[in-house]
Formats: structure tokens, sequence, C-alpha cells
């Protein structure tokens, strides 16, 4: 027997979401090792080396954090209590695919990029579009942030 949902709206799980965010130091170590390694100096080489593989285990990290998230964080619901908050979940939990695109391919080009050998001009634009992953990617966990601190604030009056 099919079972067919009529949701279209979400919202979101604060104490689940919240939880998923703590529970996984890895996430965040990875991280922030990344944004060190991308404001390295050093051998090219090297510094590509690192690049690789810490873009590959933060794709293989968000891969896990973000289906996490969609599954126990996010909450189709009938209808909304609060229309343009399910909007921002809805556009927030989209994010998760575009973000898991971009460094899925950062991880593709860095790869590609130590197999053909480094050349400085694609290194370092490498190294812009990682950064620019990551003031993505940190907007989003803002945005996260502030929907579960606004649905615990609705959940205590």
């Amino acid at each position: 027997m099919a079972v067919i949902s009529t949701a279209t709206a979400k919202t979101v799980n604060p104490a689940f979401l919240q939880e998923i965010k703590d529970s996984n130091p890895d996430l965040w170590t990875v991280a922030e090792n990344l944004r060190r390694a991308y404001r390295a100096d050093g051998e090219p080489t090297e510094v590509l080396r690192r690049l690789t593989r810490l873009l590959n285990d933060l794709r293989d990290a968000l891969s896990l954090q973000f289906s996490l998230e969609e599954s126990y964080g996010y909450i189709a619901v009938p209808e909304p209590h609060n229309e343009a908050f399910s909007d921002l979940a809805i556009k927030v939990a989209a994010e998760h695919g575009t973000l898991y695109l971009m460094i899925s391919d950062l991880a593709e080009q860095a790869e590609e990029l130590q197999y053909r050998g480094v050349q400085n001009d694609h290194l370092c634009r490498l190294i812009e579009q990682t950064r620019q992953f990551d003031r993505l990617w940190c907007e989003h966990e803002r945005l996260e942030a502030d929907m579960i601190d606004q649905s615990f604030d609705s959940i205590n009056r």
C-alpha cells in the first residue's frame, strides 16, 4: 500500500537539529583544518595534497551531516504555523544539495590538479573557490542556527 504525503511545508525539529550538529565534532575539525590549509603558505604540491585530502574528508562528512539533518532535523508538515519560517526552512534544506555538489566539485578539481600537476594559477583558483564555498556554508550554518533559536523561542512562549 502506497502512502501519499500531502505535506508541502517544512519546519525544523530544533532539538534534533542541534543534537545532530553537536554530535559531529569530526565535521567541525575537518572544516577548521581545511581553513588552516587554504590560509597556509607552503610548497604548492604539499598545499594541494592537504587540500585534496581535506576536501574529500569534508565532502564525506557533509554527506552524512546533510542526510541526518534532512532525515531528523527538518520536518514536513501539512500546514505551516508560520509561512515565512516554512519558506525559509524549505530554502535552507534545499541548500544541502547545492553545497554538496559544490564540495564534490572542489574535491574532484583538487584530485585532477594533483593528477595533472600543480599549476600555481589553478591552485590559487581552487583556493579561492574553496574560500567561497566556506563562506556559503558558514552562511547556511548561521541560517540553521537562527532557525533553531527561533523554534526554541516559539516553543518557550
